[in-house]
């Protein structure tokens, strides 16, 4: 074998995609019963579920996601739907209603007539949000290497990313004098990162927010055929394949190269090269922390973010459609202090009042597979912490449901009362996913939605594919690269191009 990949999360599946195509052969070994990570797709009964992933970026002509699947003869295969660009997020802040829609500047001419005390602040901030997006965008043009002469270029050329490298979105909400309402709408897709303004890195807040103002979209056929095809693009080339439960849980090394890999049920599989797509700390710990540099070790010391409860709803007999729904997602704050809200789920575990993310698959495209005729499919999600959740589980499995249960009414309870009047009457399934479920099957330590937390501290120019210490080893995840499809998706083919280079 000439390359293996641990992991079938999009950014393994993507580099294993390409390099199948140019040749190589390759083996992915994935521990669930499904590849994709976070995009996976369950299905109980007769209705199939998303894991984690309700909309993405990276879908238009040229952008990441597209040139993926223009490169592996895709594009055509998987069609993508674009989310209503006058409003692909609706932001509803103790409901105040607000769209947010494609183009910064419609953006900020929105929301100036809607708050004109707070045009200067408003455009202040826009103006910063399109100056890093700018440079952001010239990413692959930033040195490897520094020399005098480069360091001064990058200074100049990306000011703002260095001025704002230690920067959360509050600092800027402080800078510009934003109003509170504001500040709460503007991270209204706060979900996207899980952390509140205080603690967020101002640098990631651009990025999502410049990535979904080019647009917001979900696959027509939906995402189980998205990752689908893209298996299908590494099984169909001579000599290559994708395993599925296999659980690699130790990496032999030899002379500062990795020698195989050995799974929990014993195999053994050998390859010249090897790609990680888990998490980077668990990486290392499969092969021996004193098998690799300072400096490895020094990128693998990082906190995780935060987690999520997640209801996988069926509903059937009514039309989200007549109670505020769409081509859109819906963002509910219940106030405008989204700190509070942060402490309040992840320190006090209290989630009684908890901001919501609620999504409509069904909504978003008119392909059947996902559902019953008839039926539509409700997600709703919100942050909380993982270790309450993993105790209990492991302490008392019936106090771990109950407690489920208990947040799973209290959700749903807000959402009959605010959006959709009599919803438990119209619920064909119900089923709850915990922290303890993601680290269960998608293998996320701590059960953490993006990999490594988004604060200044783990967004800089090491958050990216790299090659560690071990000869031929690669790692390209959420954490050694950028969470979202897209960030995946760019993070394996960074890591194809560096393992191309050799």
């Amino acid at each position: 074998m000439d390359d293996l990949v641990i992991g079938s999360g999009m950014a393994g599946l993507s580099a294993a995609a390409m390099l199948a195509r140019a040749g190589r052969k390759v083996l992915v070994l994935e521990a669930h019963d499904s590849p994709g990570g976070y995009a996976h797709t369950f299905r109980v009964r007769d209705f199939r579920f998303c894991a984690q992933v309700h909309y993405v970026f990276g879908c238009g002509e040229g952008e990441t996601i597209d040139r993926l699947l223009g490169a592996l003869g895709l594009a055509a295969e998987v069609p993508w739907v674009r989310l209503d660009p006058e409003g692909f997020d609706h932001v509803v802040v103790a409901g105040d209603r607000v769209r947010v829609p494609n183009g910064l500047r419609k953006y900020e001419q929105r929301l100036a007539r809607r708050y004109p005390d707070a045009a200067r602040p408003l455009h202040r901030y826009f103006r910063l949000v399109e100056a890093v997006a700018a440079e952001l965008d010239r990413d692959e043009e930033l040195p490897k290497t520094l020399s005098p002469v480069t360091l001064l270029r990058s200074a100049i050329r990306y000011r703002h990313l260095l001025r704002h490298s230690r920067s959360t979105l509050a600092d800027v909400y402080d800078a510009v004098g934003m109003p509170p309402r504001l500040r709460a709408i503007l991270a209204g897709q706060s979900g996207d990162y899980l952390l509140p303004p205080e603690q967020v890195s101002f640098i990631l807040h651009v990025a999502l927010v410049h990535g979904y103002d080019r647009g917001a979209y979900y696959p027509r056929r939906h995402f189980y055929h998205f990752v689908d095809a893209v298996v299908g693009a590494i099984r169909g080339r001579p000599g290559c394949d994708v395993l599925l439960e296999r659980t690699v849980d130790r990496i032999h090394v030899d002379g500062g190269r990795v020698t195989g890999v050995t799974t929990t049920s014993g195999e053994r599989f050998t390859a010249d090269r090897y790609l990680s797509n888990v998490d980077p700390r668990r990486t290392l710990e499969l092969a021996g922390l004193s098998r690799f540099s300072d400096a490895d070790r020094s990128r693998a010391d990082y906190d995780y973010s935060a987690s999520t409860v997640t209801l996988y709803l069926g509903v059937k007999g009514l039309d989200l459609r007549e109670h505020g729904f769409g081509s859109f997602n819906v963002w509910h704050y219940p106030h405008e202090d989204i700190g509070r809200m942060y402490r309040d789920q992840l320190e006090r575990h209290d989630l009684s009042d908890p901001w919501l993310f609620m999504s409509t698959p069904t909504l978003h495209s008119d392909e059947p597979g996902t559902c019953p005729p008839g039926h539509q499919i409700l997600e709703i999600a919100t942050a909380c912490d993982h270790r309450r959740f993993a105790d209990l589980r492991r302490r008392d499995r019936r106090a771990y449901n109950r407690e489920k249960k208990k947040i799973r009414d209290r959700i749903l309870e807000i959402v009959e009362a605010t959006y959709v009047p009599g919803l438990h009457d119209h619920l064909a399934l119900r089923v709850t996913g915990t922290p303890a479920t993601n680290e269960r099957f998608c293998r996320a330590p701590e059960g953490n939605a993006y990999g490594s937390a988004l604060t200044p501290k783990n967004v800089d120019l090491r958050r990216r594919p790299y090659r560690t210490s071990l000869e031929n080893l690669w790692l390209a995840n959420a954490t050694a690269g950028f969470p979202s499809v897209a960030g995946a998706v760019g993070a394996g083919l960074k890591v194809f191009d560096e393992m191309q280079r050799g």
